[in-house]
């Protein structure tokens, strides 16, 4: 019977060549996550502006009615006021605004005076500002990574 004889070397290729596929593989998830923890990043900082500005002109268009929507203010805080039908039994206003760090939103009944504290937080930012610009709105938001994002919103008529 014929036994073969074995190499060092035919062990040590073999063992050279698993040590090289090992390091390719790590070093292939390493760079696929940090290409991964990068794109997260980057969707995270492009949400929470894009969000808060969407909702903003998804409200507008809600209250789209001649009078509803206005510029005003809550304890010296620019706010947008978006006024419900006047003629429902109880008229209520919703107060949009930027306060503590985040966009909030206030719903309440016409006559009540709003603080700034009573509202809801919806989306964390840097700053955010809404201000007219002609005959349209102009929201712009701050995201805390300093994203800056703006649009302009047509409301069918605004009062200051």
């Amino acid at each position: 019977m014929y036994r073969r004889k074995q190499h060092s070397t035919d062990f040590l290729f073999t063992f050279l060549l698993l040590i090289t596929f090992a390091i390719f593989a790590l070093v292939l998830a390493g760079t696929g996550a940090l290409v991964y923890q990068n794109s997260i990043s980057s969707l995270d900082e492009n949400y929470t502006s894009r969000t808060s500005i969407a909702y903003v002109a998804e409200k507008v268009r809600q209250y789209d009615s001649e009078g509803q929507v206005s510029l005003s203010s809550v304890e010296d805080i620019p706010a947008l006021k978006l006024l419900s039908d006047e003629e429902a039994e109880t008229a209520t206003c919703t107060y949009i605004y930027y306060y503590d760090g985040f966009l909030r939103e206030l719903f309440v009944r016409e006559e009540t005076t709003p603080t700034a504290a009573m509202g809801s937080a919806l989306v964390e930012l840097s700053d955010f500002t809404i201000e007219q610009d002609g005959s349209l709105l102009r929201v712009t938001a701050i995201s805390p990574e300093g994203e800056s994002m703006s649009e302009l919103i047509h409301p069918t008529d605004i009062t200051i």
